[in-house]
């Protein structure tokens, strides 16, 4: 159930791009850390998209020259191992550097922070990535 954060110029994803972006990391994610793609863990992924001002977006010292952007990750401790990691980093990358109309943006940054399941709550409860993993096909979205 991975969150993922996409920092980036404003402007750089359109509202296609955003959701399309949003659909492949989405896929992505799960797929790197082996939970079922079901309704219920689907919902349980979230990408927010943080627009930045041209003015706000910095390559050093100097305003950026090109749309940088940075994804961050953030998943359950031991969910994913160094080849889920590596994939998951080759893969978003793809999916942010891919963009309809054979534009290219460049460089992508991901990074990924590993967050133990006891500092993870959602709905009260703290998270539990056995019984994601193990949970049923057809579990409803939340």
């Amino acid at each position: 159930m991975p969150k993922l954060i996409i920092h980036a110029p404003a402007g750089t994803f359109d509202a296609a791009d955003r959701q399309r972006v949003a659909g492949a990391l989405m896929a992505l994610g799960l797929d790197c850390e082996a939970l079922p793609s079901s309704p219920m863990v689907c919902s349980t992924v979230w990408t927010y998209f943080a627009d930045y001002a041209a003015d706000a977006v910095f390559m050093g010292d100097k305003p950026a020259r090109l749309p940088v952007v940075t994804l961050q990750i953030y998943v359950l401790a031991g969910g994913l191992d160094t080849a889920g990691k590596r994939k998951l980093i080759e893969g978003a990358t793809a999916i942010l550097d891919r963009r309809p109309g054979g534009t290219s943006v460049a460089p992508v940054y991901v990074v990924i922070h590993e967050v133990a399941e006891e500092n993870w709550g959602i709905f009260g409860e703290q998270a539990d990535l056995a019984a994601l993993r193990a949970s049923a096909p057809d579990a409803p979205a939340i």
